[in-house]
Order: structure tokens, then C-alpha cells, then sequence
């Protein structure tokens, strides 16, 4: 976040601050960093807002990168 951004100062349940610290490790950013993600997500939500549907092509890919890795993965635990 830029320096000249506003800034807020509010207190909260220290349980709340210990779940936003481990959060914030967890998804390598700082802890505004975290905590805006969060309300940013959460206004998004309200407005219904959601991920597109993916696409019969993009499901097709994915099955079939998924099944190379479970080939690749047998192939392995046979060699052994």
C-alpha cells in the first residue's frame, strides 16, 4: 500500500489479530495487505459477485493434465 493511502487505527479481539497474523504468513503478504484482501472479498461477495464458470474446454484440459500426473504417478510406484 502507497504511504499516502488513508490510514485507520481500530481495536480488535486479540484472538482475531493472532488468526490475521497467521493468515497473512500463510499467504505471504502483509498483515493491511491481508486484511484488505479480506474486505475487498467480502464486498464482492455481497454483491454476488463470484468466479466465471469455467468453460467445457478449460474442464477438459484440466481433466486431462490431471490424468497425466496419475499416469506418471503409477508409473513411479511401479518402479518401485
Amino acid at each position: 500500500m502507497a504511504r499516502d493511502e488513508p490510514q485507520v487505527n481500530l481495536r480488535i479481539p486479540a484472538n482475531l489479530k493472532d488468526l490475521l497474523d497467521e493468515a497473512s504468513a500463510r499467504n505471504k503478504r502483509s498483515l493491511t495487505a491481508e486484511v484488505v484482501a479480506r474486505l475487498e472479498e467480502s464486498f464482492d461477495s455481497e454483491k454476488g459477485a463470484s468466479a466465471p464458470p469455467l468453460d467445457e474446454h478449460t474442464l477438459d484440459l484440466f481433466a486431462e493434465k490431471v490424468g497425466q500426473v496419475l499416469d506418471e504417478r503409477d508409473k513411479r510406484r511401479k518402479k518401485v
